[in-house]
C-alpha cells in the first residue's frame, strides 16, 4: 500500500475516533444534566409531600385541640355568642406597602384580636374561602366557626408547636422512598434565620447543594420558615445510574488500542516490506558474485591454456574457498530471515557439545581477526558443555556475536570467547575492543531491524537482524542474552543455555 494512503486511512480514523469520543462526552453531559434536573423535580416534589403532610397535620391538630379562651394571646374562644358575629381583617390600600395587618372577630359587640402580622400573598389566597366558611357557620348556627378563627390565629404559633420535630426525619425519608429516592440525607428546618432543628451532621458539608420548601406557605401572614436538606451521596448516586458509562468506555478504549495497534502493525509491515525488498536485491547482488567468481575459477581449471603451476591451483583454490564461505554467510542471513517469518520456531534438538561448535567455527573467524593484525582467545572452562538444542541455530547464534566483533572494531580487533557453567547451565562470554554501545542504544539492540549508530565506521552494512535473531534462538532454547557495553571501549555479549538434564 502506497504510503500517503496509510497516512490518509489513519487520519480519517483519528478524526472518526476523536468524534466518537467527543459525540459520547456531549451525551453523557447531556444525560447528567436531565438527570440532575431530573433528580431536582423528584426532590420537590417529595418535599412538597413533607410540606402538605405538615399542613394537614397541623390542621388536625388545632380541631383536636379545640378552640382556647386566651384572648391575650390571640386565640378565640370556641364559647363565644355567635350572634352578631363577625370575622374582620384589616387590609392597607395599597398591598405594596409593608404593613401590619390585624385579623379580629367581633361578637356581642365585643373584639376579640386572633393575630397581627404581614400578610402572606399565597396566604391571601385562600382567605375568601375562610370567610365564607365563617359566615355559612354563622348563618347554620354552628359554633365551629371559633375553629375557623382558630386555624388563622394558629399561623402565629412557634413551630416546635405546629410541627413534631422528632417524627420530622422520618417523614421526610418516607416521602423520599416514596419517589424512589433512597439516599441518607441532612436537613434544617428554619424560622426567622434560626434554627429549630437540624440532622447532627447538617454543617459539616457546607459547599453540597440544598433543596428548600418553605413551610406552611397558604399561612394568612408572612413567615420565614424553610426546610433544608442535602444528599451527601447524590453524586454518587447519580453516576451510578449511568449503566452503560462503564462499558461504553472500555468499548471505546479498546477500540482506541485496537486502532493504534492496527496504525502501529500497518507501519511495522510497511518498513518490513521495504526491509524485505532491500535485502532481497542486495541478497541478489551478493549471491552474483561469488557465484561469477567461482564460475570463473572453475573456467580456469577446465581451461588447458592456463599454466596449471601448483600456485596457480592453490591462489584458484583459495578464492573458491574464499567465496564459499562468502555464500555460506549469506545462506545463513536468508536463514534468519526465515526464522522471523514463523510464528514458532522449529527447532531439531538433539544432544551437542558448545565446545566443539566454538572450536569448529573459531578457524574461519580466526583468519579474519589476524588478518587485521588482531588476536583471537579462547577460555573454555566450563566443566560441563553438553546442551540439548538445535546445532544449526546454536552456531548461527555464536557466528553472529563473533561476526559482530569483528566488524565493529576499529583497531586490530582483540576478540576473546569463554565459557563457564553457572545455574545447572553453561555461559558463552564474547569480549571484543569495539566502538562499543551506549545505554539507550543497549535498551534496543536485541528489538528487530534496530542498528545501532555508527557513523561511518568501516561502513558496516546490515539490517538489524543479527542481534534480534539471537534473542529469539536463545529465548526459544529456554536461555537468556545480556549485554555489557562501554562506548569506545568494547562490548561483551554472554548467552546462558540450561544443560541437557
Amino acid at each position: 500500500m502506497n504510503q500517503k494512503y496509510i497516512w490518509l486511512v489513519t487520519i480519517v480514523l483519528c478524526i472518526s475516533l476523536f468524534g466518537l469520543i467527543l459525540v459520547q462526552i456531549k451525551y453523557y453531559q447531556s444525560a447528567s444534566k436531565i438527570k440532575e434536573e431530573q433528580f431536582t423535580l423528584t426532590v420537590s416534589k417529595a418535599l412538597d409531600q413533607v410540606v402538605s403532610k405538615l399542613v394537614t397535620d397541623d390542621l388536625e391538630a388545632m380541631i383536636l385541640q379545640g378552640g382556647y379562651t386566651h384572648n391575650s394571646n390571640g386565640l378565640v374562644s370556641s364559647k363565644i355568642n355567635i350572634k352578631g358575629s363577625r370575622l374582620s381583617l384589616d387590609i392597607p390600600m395599597d398591598p405594596t406597602r409593608h404593613e401590619k395587618v390585624k385579623l379580629s372577630v367581633y361578637s356581642e359587640n365585643k373584639q376579640y384580636n386572633i393575630a397581627e402580622g404581614y400578610l402572606n400573598p399565597e396566604g391571601l389566597t385562600g382567605l375568601s374561602k375562610l370567610q365564607s366558611q365563617f359566615n355559612q357557620n354563622l348563618i347554620s348556627g354552628n359554633s365551629r366557626f371559633a375553629q375557623i378563627a382558630n386555624q388563622m390565629a394558629r399561623t402565629r404559633l412557634p413551630l416546635s408547636e405546629r410541627i413534631d420535630m422528632e417524627h420530622l426525619p422520618k417523614l421526610i425519608a418516607e416521602k423520599l422512598i416514596d419517589n424512589g429516592i433512597k439516599l441518607k440525607f441532612e436537613y434544617a428546618v428554619k424560622s426567622d434565620n434560626k434554627f429549630e432543628r437540624r440532622s447532627k451532621n447538617y454543617f459539616r458539608n457546607p459547599s453540597f447543594e440544598k433543596y428548600s420548601k418553605q413551610l406552611f406557605p397558604e399561612d394568612l401572614f408572612s413567615n420565614s420558615n424553610f426546610l433544608y436538606i442535602y444528599f451527601p451521596g447524590k453524586d454518587r448516586y447519580i453516576i451510578q445510574s449511568y449503566s452503560m458509562l462503564v462499558p461504553s468506555f472500555i468499548l471505546t478504549l479498546i477500540l482506541i488500542l485496537s486502532s493504534a495497534f492496527t496504525i502501529f502493525i500497518i507501519f511495522r509491515q510497511k518498513k518490513l516490506s521495504k526491509i524485505k525488498n532491500d535485502f532481497i536485491n542486495n541478497m541478489t547482488h551478493e549471491f552474483k558474485t561469488p557465484i561469477s567468481t567461482i564460475s570463473l575459477a572453475s573456467q580456469m581449471l577446465k581451461d588447458h591454456t592456463v599454466t596449471t603451476t601448483a600456485s596457480t591451483i592453490d591462489h584458484i583454490a583459495k578464492i573458491i574457498n574464499d567465496e564459499s564461505r562468502r555464500l555460506t554467510f549469506q545462506v545463513e542471513k536468508v536463514l534468519q530471515m526465515a526464522v522471523f517469518n514463523e510464528v514458532r520456531m522449529k527447532l531439531k534438538l538433539r544432544a551437542i557439545n558448545i565446545h566443539k561448535i566454538i572450536q569448529n567455527l573459531l578457524p574461519n573467524f580466526t583468519i579474519r581477526v589476524e588478518d587485521r593484525n588482531g588476536n583471537m582467545y579462547q577460555n573454555l572452562d566450563a566443566d560441563e558443555d553438553l546442551v540439548f538444542a538445535d546445532e544449526v541455530h546454536i552456531s548461527n547464534v555464536i557466528s553472529n556475536l563473533l561476526d559482530n566483533a569483528i566488524k565493529y572494531c576499529q583497531d586490530a580487533p582483540e576478540i576473546s570467547i569463554s565459557t563457564r557453567n553457572k545455574n545447572k547451565g553453561i555461559v558463552i562470554a564474547i569480549t571484543d575492543n569495539g566502538i562499543g554501545i551506549s545505554k539507550e542504544d543497549q535498551k534496543m539492540v536485541f528489538e528487530r531491524f534496530y542498528r545501532v549508530h555508527t557513523g561511518n565506521v568501516h561502513d558496516v552494512k546490515g539490517f538489524g537482524l543479527g542481534l534480534s535473531y539471537v534473542k529469539k534462538v536463545s529465548d526459544a532454547h529456554n536461555g537468556q542474552v545480556s549485554v555489557e557495553s562501554i562506548p569506545n571501549k568494547g562490548s561483551k555479549f554472554e548467552i546462558y543455555l540450561p544443560l541437557k538434564k
